[in-house]
């Protein structure tokens, strides 16, 4: 999936990540409008910023 594919299922609620991340990051979702990224170990961040490489990345996946 690509980066619009995975924006509009976050817009939906749904948790996305990437291939690239594994082990780093756990998912990213919208909540009252702000980017977050969850780490493995549970920890949240507010995301200010979305990279070129994430945006162009084709290796976007839902998290179930």
């Amino acid at each position: 999936m690509n980066f619009s594919e995975a924006l509009k299922a976050m817009k939906i609620g749904s948790k996305v990540s990437r291939e690239a991340w594994r082990g780093e990051i756990s998912f990213w979702e919208i909540k009252d409008d702000k980017l977050f990224s969850q780490f493995p170990n549970g920890s949240y961040q507010e995301e200010k910023a979305v990279n070129f490489y994430n945006i162009l990345a084709e290796d976007w996946w839902l998290v179930t």
